[in-house]
């Protein structure tokens, strides 16, 4: 059984903490794994009408998980220094976005993940360990990694975070070096930065992974749409959408929330529904604004607080 199998298992036997889109979401990834389909669609990156079988992948599935448990420590508190272990959420995410493949070029399906969720869930622990893992261990030689925000302030938070990490495990000490501008890895000559809109290095970017954080604060899309086509070049590229729950309207946020519900839309077939296969959409929050009123449905925003230690965690 493979983490996401486990997860949705744990989602239908639980329906006060379920929200209904992360259900939808995982049912279709359930769905997936055992019923491989043909798709088809237009490609943002590559500009292409493209067609594809893809499977799931267990080996790729797990190496983000096991590099991050294995060699990123947390830096801050009482567990500083200790490994970071994820929780049963967490692995199921990474497990969908990094298991399905292409069936012929063994190419990851998903260019694009949208992650909202509450605050204090771990969101920037996730953003730093996968940039960690793609700066060192995605087998692209090269590799550009960014953490965007529209105020560097904001875009060093899930880059200081890898570097807390790294400082705190000796295995990547040694193969990171670790300065003022960025993370270099230089066995692959990669590098980890942070970079803001007002960054004087936004043109000439070849990215292969980039971490938005925080796009509830992002009020133009501009800077969205330079790091998405700055992927273009790259085989195998990535673009991980966090943030807390959005305020601002007619924001990026607002833009990317609808678009991501419209693919969940697509999965339950409805009218106004979308079909993008290249995009991975998880939403956690409160399914109508009366359950605010339900401590038990705090739940459904709040996956870190859920208690998945009855549950075993298997591989399948």
């Amino acid at each position: 059984m493979t983490y996401i199998e486990e997860y949705y298992e744990f989602l239908l036997k639980n329906p006060d903490k379920a929200p209904h889109k992360v259900l939808m979401t995982y049912k279709k990834l359930v769905q997936d794994i055992y019923n491989p389909k043909q798709v088809s669609f237009f490609n943002e990156i590559t500009e292409k009408n493209e067609t594809h079988t893809y499977i799931f992948n267990l080996q790729k599935a797990n190496r983000p998980i096991e590099f991050i448990e294995k060699f990123c420590k947390h830096s801050k508190g009482k567990w500083a220094g200790k490994p970071v272990i994820l929780e049963l959420w967490q692995k199921a995410s990474v497990q969908a976005l990094f298991g399905f493949v292409d069936k012929e070029t063994d190419l990851r399906k998903y260019k694009k993940g949208i992650l909202f969720v509450a605050r204090k869930n771990g969101k920037s622990t996730i953003d730093a360990g996968l940039g960690n893992y793609m700066l060192t261990s995605a087998g692209e030689g090269g590799a550009e990694i960014y953490s965007v925000a529209t105020k560097k302030e904001q875009a060093k938070v899930v880059w200081e975070e890898a570097k807390r990490m790294i400082k705190k495990s000796p295995v990547l000490a040694k193969r990171i070096r670790t300065l003022v501008n960025g993370l270099f890895f230089d066995k692959a000559e990669s590098f980890f930065k942070a970079l803001a809109s007002d960054s004087n290095s936004l043109d000439g970017l070849n990215a292969f992974f980039v971490i938005c954080d925080e796009i509830q604060a992002w009020k133009d899309k501009n800077l969205l749409d330079v790091m998405y086509d700055s992927m273009s070049a790259r085989e195998e590229p990535l673009l991980l959408e966090t943030s807390t729950m959005g305020t601002v309207r007619e924001s990026v946020f607002d833009n990317e929330y609808e678009y991501a519900s419209a693919i969940i839309d697509g999965y339950e077939g409805k009218q106004d529904g979308i079909v993008d296969e290249t995009v991975l959409p998880i939403i956690y929050e409160l399914d109508n604004t009366n359950e605010w009123q339900d401590e038990k449905k705090w739940y459904k925003a709040n996956p870190r607080t859920w208690n998945h230690k009855k549950y075993k965690r298997f591989t399948r």
